[in-house]
């Protein structure tokens, strides 16, 4: 009789729809070998009802063990298309591929996006990428011993969702959703890294404009452009708040409103994609979302690691304007010194 019954349950179970349900929510709760917080992802696609999928090879890379990264892993809700989509993206620095390209930044404009910081202490930023927005989080790993030691592991997240990321509430969901991913991470690969702490706000993520009318005067200009002189034509500025973001922009707008110079700070593994393809050649810079032709790049020495951060400076050219060479040199070392002592480096050198 007992056996009856529980072949009855069994049938309607798998009838029922029950079987599917439980394997979805298996598959989210696998995904990315378990370290994506189930619980924050219907809030975050606007579905209830989602699967999860999870690859350790990406591109030709492959996970040396099966279960660490590189990895990536799908999260879909039910409806057709990716409107309700998050993408997540694992990598070590010692073994990274391309985070210029993984984080949606491109920097290969003056009018480009500028990234935020996502705050609370955490080692990351936000951008808008087309019509979705991407989470970067990078975790310096403080192992003395092992494979991870002097290593750090980056955490890309993409998604549109189905909320705007202009509703602060979104920005917000994603930024918790990315560093909660991250710290199941390190925790899972092995990686003694400093966190953050609970996010509650995230800033309006930056579009980029062809003119900033509303850009302040130098002098009064906190974030990412605090203490870059003024010079001629060159008397405002616009930038996001300082924190802890790998990648950082000031841009200083002349007396037409537009965006003349552009400042820019990387550090970690974006610092290492931006030194290799300086390095290399021309062909390869071409086919990467990279500035190549700054006037001026400086450097300087960071802790935990023996690599460097760079700073770069770019000029946009206009029919009547010429880049003031003495001055872009004045501005990078304003803008570089500043930045590098907000994350603990030092040595600031122009090249």
């Amino acid at each position: 009789m007992l056996a009856a019954v529980m072949a009855v349950g069994a049938g309607w179970f798998f009838l029922g729809g029950g079987y599917d349900r439980w394997r979805d929510e298996q598959s989210v709760a696998d995904a990315c070998d378990g370290t994506v917080p189930v619980d924050q992802v219907p809030a975050l696609l606007g579905a209830d009802d989602v699967t999860g999928e999870t690859e350790h090879t990406v591109g030709e890379r492959k996970s040396p063990d099966g279960a660490s990264p590189p990895v990536i892993c799908w999260l879909d809700g039910a409806s057709d298309g990716y409107s309700d989509r998050a993408v997540v993206r694992m990598e070590w620095r010692s073994q990274a591929w391309g985070p210029h390209v993984l984080s949606g930044r491109k920097a290969n404009s003056p009018t480009a996006v500028l990234p935020v910081p996502i705050g609370a202490g955490w080692p990351g930023m936000m951008n808008p990428k087309d019509e979705d927005a991407a989470a970067t989080v990078l975790l310096d790993c403080r192992n003395k011993t092992g494979p991870r030691a002097g290593d750090s592991l980056s955490v890309f997240v993409t998604s549109p969702g189905s909320r705007t990321y202009k509703e602060a509430a979104q920005r917000v969901r994603l930024a918790r959703f990315a560093t909660q991913t991250a710290q199941a991470a390190a925790h899972k690969y092995g990686c003694d890294a400093r966190l953050g702490g609970r996010i509650e706000r995230v800033e309006p993520l930056d579009h980029g404009r062809e003119e900033y009318p509303d850009a302040p005067p130098l002098d009064e200009t906190r974030g990412t452009c605090a203490g870059v002189r003024p010079a001629w034509l060159i008397t405002r500025a616009h930038g996001t708040s300082a924190g802890h973001a790998p990648v950082e922009d000031c841009l200083l707008v002349d007396t037409k409103d537009r965006p003349l110079f552009r400042l820019s700070a990387y550090y970690g593994t974006f610092a290492d994609d931006q030194r290799l393809k300086t390095y290399t050649s021309k062909k390869l810079r071409a086919i990467t979302p990279l500035l190549s032709d700054f006037l001026y790049r400086a450097e300087a020495a960071c802790p935990g690691s023996p690599r460097q951060a760079v700073f770069t400076i770019n000029h946009r050219t206009h029919d009547d304007t010429e880049p003031q060479r003495r001055y872009a040199r004045t501005a990078l070392r304003d803008f570089a010194e500043r930045s590098a002592a907000r994350h603990g480096c030092t040595n600031v050198k122009l090249l």
